[in-house]
């Protein structure tokens, strides 16, 4: 028993003393920005146990690979460090063995690698709770480098959006120019105090090389708003653009009103503000309004901006005015509420049945003037054409016979030739009762039977002077013009 037990503890002893933890450097330098490979070698060890929480103080580690042999195990970690100048691997501990504290040299660029430097802008530096504010990632470098926005890390008392990005010129701390690279967020603090942004790392490329640098901490205050202000209002004043209204609008149609809205609302807000003053009335329906964010004109701007449709329908005819509406604010200036107000419009609301039927009565009274207009116009060429035939006749007569006859046929109407030159004058007085015609008739007479007076001639000229601007009697009520 007691030989057993002395070869189970030479055995234990042999196995320990066969156990071995190593740690070394691919290389003692390296520029900030580059990474190092930290590579541990084990024996008799479990590598997947390794505690690599001390590295975290002064290395990022990105990337570990692990293999195994038949009696060791290799792994090795990818480290970026988070520093400038000279630093140590700390010993890293699993079961009774340690390694050794490595020394590394971190510099500040090198021929591979440029000078980088980065820094926070807050715009404004001291926020209000809920105000929109812009925060501005600015990296400089020699401009060779290819950079991904930074994940920012989500935190209670804060609201991170990502806005847009640009490059321009700037300058290193210690003026040497240098290319601008600006990332830009919308930051909205949603309570009071102090906080503060972890450094995060920043990825850039170079020539297909990945690099991280480290990223500068953040640290803000944000000012609580008075207690007494209603909730949804912004230290902000918004700006509101609305559609124009049109001056008439049908009963009963749904009307869509289209507003825009920038500011520091929230659409939860916004929408809370509207549904407190948009109220149904008997003459006026209202639905619930539709809001969609939008982007603002500056793609770089923390302001909210949200596009607000109302959607109302008009239930009364006559005169309606639609509601004002109020969006307040906290003026931090004068520390009081403020208010943005919409005056209200009127519309004329008027039944569509109502200007269908007028619409139709008039298209009907306007098809009779044409109508009687049609007929007149055909009345008018009729007796136009009869009196040119008529003036033609008497014009070509040759002698008092042909003369008489040529007048008995004269007629605006087309009737038949008269009988006699009396009842062709009677005639004539019905169909045209401006023309005077009696004393040549008379005279027409007088010649007919042998009594000296005027020729022929003359009185083909007297008529003609006579019919040329005879019309007929208008059956009408309105007079018809001369010609």
């Amino acid at each position: 028993m007691v030989k057993t037990l002395l070869l189970f503890l030479l055995l234990a002893g042999g196995s320990a003393n066969a156990a071995s933890l190593s740690a070394q450097l691919d290389r003692t330098t390296v520029a900030l920005g580059e990474p190092v490979s930290l590579t541990l070698q084990a024996q008799g060890l479990n590598l997947d146990a390794i505690d690599a929480g001390p590295l975290g103080a002064h290395f990022d580690v990105s990337g570990r690979t692990l293999s195994r042999g038949p009696n060791s195990e290799t792994l090795v970690l990818t480290l970026y460090p988070r520093a400038a100048g000279a630093l140590h691997i700390p010993p890293l501990q699993l079961d009774a063995r340690r390694t050794a504290s490595l020394p590394l040299t971190v510099t500040d660029g090198s021929d591979a690698v440029p000078r980088v430097t980065a820094n926070w802008v807050l715009e404004p530096p001291e926020p209000r709770v809920n105000q929109p504010t812009r925060l501005t990632l600015a990296i400089c470098d020699d401009g060779g480098l290819q950079w991904q926005r930074p994940a920012l890390p989500t935190h209670a008392g804060r609201i991170v959006r990502a806005l847009g990005e640009d490059e321009g010129e700037g300058e290193h701390a210690a003026g040497e120019a240098c290319t601008l690279h600006r990332f830009h967020w919308a930051l909205l603090a949603t309570q009071g105090g102090a906080a503060a942004f972890a450094a995060p790392m920043l990825d850039a490329s170079r020539f297909g090389q990945r690099l991280r640098f480290p990223g500068p901490p953040l640290s803000y205050h944000a000012t609580a708003l008075p207690a007494w202000l209603p909730a949804h209002v912004p230290p902000v004043a918004p700006v509101v653009d609305a559609d124009p209204l049109p001056a008439r609008w049908p009963l009963q149609r749904p009307l869509s009103w289209r507003l825009e809205v920038t500011g520091g609302y929230s659409a939860d807000g916004l929408k809370d503000l509207l549904d407190l003053q948009l109220n149904e009335s008997v003459a006026l329906g209202v639905y619930p309004p539709l809001i969609e964010a939008i982007a603002p004109d500056d793609s770089n701007s923390p302001l909210t901006r949200y596009a607000v449709t109302l959607f109302l329908q008009p239930r009364a005819s006559g005169e309606i005015m639609l509601p004002a509406l109020n969006l307040p604010w906290y003026d931090p200036t004068r520390d009081q509420l403020a208010s943005q107000v919409l005056p209200g419009r009127s519309i004329a609301v008027f039944d569509p049945r109502v200007q269908r039927a007028r619409q139709v009565a008039g298209g009907l009274a306007g098809a009779l003037l044409l109508a009687a207009l049609a007929w007149q116009g055909r009345r008018m060429a009729r007796w136009r054409m009869a009196r040119r035939r008529g003036l033609r006749a008497i014009r070509a007569a040759r002698g008092l016979p042909e003369l008489a006859r040529a007048v008995r046929q004269f007629s605006l109407t087309g009737q038949p030739a008269a009988p006699s030159l009396g009842e062709w004058q009677r005639r004539l007085a019905q169909e045209a009762g401006g023309c005077d015609v009696a004393d040549t008739v008379q005279q027409m007479e007088q010649q007919l039977f042998g009594q000296a007076l005027p020729t022929p001639a003359e009185l083909q000229q007297a008529l003609l002077r006579a019919l040329a601007h005879a019309c007929p009697t208008p059956r009408i009520p309105w007079r018809q013009p001369r010609d």
